[in-house]
């Protein structure tokens, strides 16, 4: 068992509480699925649960961690630059606990994984060289290999194929393994997790909030929506019947006064500086119930507030490309056709050459001088130390509308104004996004757009794309953004890209 109490999180930089108060109780067995935007703590609880004295460089913890599993297991989200350097059989095998280790277990993951073990080791490559899904997949067999109690992902489908998905999926739905993970896959929440622990930073990002429900990830999406409408629905109300009794306060404070001012008789002065005293006591009284009793509005679901306006479709005809036989920097032999009204994603294993492939079809397109909005997977290649996040969006508008977009998307004052750099990859991602909505492109070019992106968010990321009225090419393995997105889907193979 694993026991949280009390815990709080407090980032050293800022002094910024990234987790407030946190109890939460994991039992053996239990698929505990962490979920939030980026920024809101997750790796740093993941790595607090691992040791605590990892954090002492960045961040003060206050509150009990009580870890009862003798054994644990730890994905990160990357690895050292130690690790980094070291070869296939370094990685695999130095300090290994070859009386304890199941040579079996791990040779079936890797096979499942489509991972060829013995071919990385006789090329002697370090971790350096291989793709961000082979290293995840190594990584994933040999904690499966390993007699763990306890295993701690941090996204461990961020960069896997389709088929690597699936594997990963079976083995944590059938695992006797208790199992914390971090996940931005709704398709994989929605099929494994037992628990949910959903960090968020509200009121502008300045306060954290931590729910815990012990249930689907699809029952606790139902019960937020339910909840926040009761919430929402009560504070109206509550504001109603406001509205109401301070109206009719009003009116008697209105009465008692005239009455006061008009009144010679002695007597009546009386009376009515008493009628008056009623109704000022009144008012207090009223002021103090609604300071206690009255429910607030609650905190926005999302922030992620962007709409395509005023964009002039493209015919669904008009021809934007046309390869036949084309080929391509990684060998493969492309016949490809995209209209104006296209959506098409394109799959494929990884290292298979999806991003160059998108590149390529953007240099193509690019030449015609088509309006094209690029979201690469790699942000950073497109950013700049000097640049902010202002500066990115004024390139294609005016800096008030510019202001005002990043203000509805829940940015800070700092995070407007520093470096771009310094933003999470949450954040960065919207930042594409609302380039594209401000410089009305036609067509949008998107190399998996949905990976930063929280579960609870995503939703209103697909709706935004499908209300696209222009053409989409898009590299996904995010299994709900295919199915919503794309009426045209492609397989990218070692020799061609095949419709399905």
């Amino acid at each position: 068992m694993l026991q949280i109490n009390h815990l709080t999180i407090t980032h050293l930089k800022d002094l910024t509480q990234l987790i407030s108060d946190l109890n939460v109780i994991v039992n053996s067995g239990d698929k505990l699925a962490i979920i939030g935007e980026e920024g809101t703590g997750k790796s740093t609880l993941l790595k607090a649960i691992l040791s605590p004295q990892l954090m002492t460089n960045y961040c003060i913890l206050e509150g009990k961690i009580d870890n009862h599993f003798p054994k644990i297991g730890y994905l990160p989200q990357a690895l050292s630059q130690k690790q980094e350097k070291m070869t296939v059989s370094e990685f695999l095998y130095d300090n290994l606990d070859y009386v304890s280790f199941d040579f079996n277990a791990f040779y079936q993951m890797a096979a499942r994984l489509d991972l060829d073990i013995q071919f990385l080791e006789n090329r002697n490559q370090s971790l350096k060289s291989l793709s961000g899904g082979e290293k995840l997949k190594l990584q994933l067999a040999k904690l499966v290999g390993e007699t763990n109690d306890l295993l701690l992902l941090d996204e461990p489908s961020s960069d896997l194929d389709a088929q690597a998905i699936n594997t990963l999926q079976a083995f944590i739905q059938s695992s006797d393994k208790t199992i914390i993970f971090i996940s931005h896959d709704e398709a994989l929440l929605e099929k494994t997790a037992t628990a949910i622990l959903h960090l968020e930073l509200i009121k502008r990002r300045q306060v954290a909030r931590a729910s815990y429900f012990s249930e689907s990830y699809t029952d606790y999406m139902t019960y937020r929506h339910k909840a926040y409408t009761k919430q929402l629905e009560q504070a109206k109300n509550d504001r109603r019947i406001k509205a109401k009794r301070d109206a009719k306060i009003q009116r008697l404070h209105q009465a008692a006064e005239y009455n006061v001012r008009n009144t010679h008789d002695s007597t009546m002065g009386r009376l009515a500086a008493k009628k008056m005293k009623n109704v000022l006591s009144l008012e207090k009284r009223y002021a103090k119930e609604e300071e206690e009793k009255m429910v607030n509005f609650p905190e926005e679901m999302d922030s992620i507030k962007l709409f395509f306006d005023d964009i002039i479709p493209l015919d669904n005809k008009k021809k934007l490309l046309s390869w036949d036989n084309h080929d391509l920097s990684t060998g493969q032999k492309v016949s490809l056709t995209i209209l104006g009204q296209d959506k098409l994603v394109i799959t494929g294993r990884n290292g298979i050459g999806k991003t160059r492939l998108l590149t390529q079809i953007y240099q193509e397109l690019d030449k015609n001088h088509f309006s094209i909005g690029y979201m690469p997977q790699d942000y950073d290649s497109v950013f700049s130390k000097e640049m902010t996040a202002l500066t990115f969006l004024t390139q294609v508008s005016d800096s008030e509308k510019a202001r005002t977009l990043l203000a509805s998307l829940q940015f800070t004052r700092q995070e407007i104004e520093h470096s771009v750099l310094e933003l999470s990859g949450g954040q960065k991602a919207k930042l594409f996004l609302a380039r594209m909505v401000l410089a009305q492109n036609h067509i949008l070019i998107l190399d998996e757009p949905t990976r930063h992106f929280s579960p609870t968010s995503q939703p209103l990321i697909r709706e935004l794309l499908r209300n696209f009225n222009g053409c989409i090419i898009s590299v996904s393995h995010d299994r709900k953004f295919i199915d919503d997105i794309a009426n045209l889907r492609y397989q990218l193979t070692d020799k061609e890209l095949q419709k399905y």
